[in-house]
């Protein structure tokens, strides 16, 4: 293909619908081609953009009508409960109801975070792609963990540790500072055999929303692989099989 026959292409490769064999093709095309790599860039930072707007503190209408009808059926057992039939104590109905808007707010709030996790996740999806399209992926380039790791010095407002990869199928290329819900941390990316992986590192703060278990993100062909550690936060992103992310995972963690 040519670089306008590509062009019709980011859409579809920013939203994840183009078959495996063709996003390997424009991935390999991207890194010949300045302009379809800045392109994909764009795009795939506006679906990101636009994907934290709007799964942010909003619950799905359907959730809302489900709670609603969940709380109103609560409130008339409630209601039926507390009458002088029942031969307790028969509470206004003004109490009843204030019950019932704290039992909807907080349902509200825990399914919609609840739901948001997932979300998450799939947001570093985006940002492992909107890396390997840029025409600059790393800030520091480097297969050395000992320059790696002092460049964030400065950078970042946290320090971790690198371990030796001498004997493992993996290397490192190296890094780039990135921020995750106004949150800055570090993206290192490393590399086995033709696939490249992103490891990002944050501190654990409750604004992440992060589950703590591997994810898989069904929307596109990425494996994910996730843990705390010492306070920090790491996300492994790749479409590399499982047991090989496992296995770099295992790597950071017994460093």
């Amino acid at each position: 293909m040519n670089c306008a026959e590509w062009q019709a292409q980011i859409n579809s490769f920013a939203d994840a619908e183009l078959t495996p064999r063709g996003t390997q093709e424009f991935r390999a095309h991207a890194d010949e081609c300045r302009e379809c790599a800045s392109a994909a860039l764009a795009a795939m930072e506006t679906k990101a953009a636009v994907r934290r707007a709007g799964k942010r503190c909003t619950a799905p209408p359907e959730l809302r009508a489900r709670l609603l009808l969940q709380v109103q059926a609560s409130s008339d057992t409630a209601v039926r409960m507390t009458s002088p039939k029942a031969n307790v104590v028969n509470w206004p109905r003004s109490a009843v109801a204030a019950a019932a808007m704290i039992l909807l707010a907080a349902g509200l709030f825990f399914l919609a975070s609840r739901e948001r996790r997932p979300n998450a996740l799939g947001e570093f999806a985006d940002l492992h792609v909107s890396t390997l399209a840029s025409a600059n992926p790393v800030e520091v380039v480097s297969t050395d963990r000992h320059t790696v790791k002092p460049w964030f010095q400065g950078r970042i407002p946290f320090t971790f540790d690198l371990p030796e990869l001498q004997g493992s199928p993996f290397t490192l290329t190296g890094g780039r500072v990135t921020y995750f819900h106004q949150e800055p941390g570090a993206q290192l990316i490393f590399a086995e055999q033709k696939h490249l992986i992103s490891a990002f590192i944050f501190r654990d703060t409750p604004q992440l929303a992060i589950p703590g278990e591997a994810f898989a993100d069904r929307g596109t062909s990425f494996n994910l692989q996730t843990w705390t550690q010492d306070g920090l936060r790491y996300v492994l992103v790749s479409d590399i099989n499982t047991a090989a992310l496992k296995q770099l995972a295992d790597l950071l963690q017994h460093y």
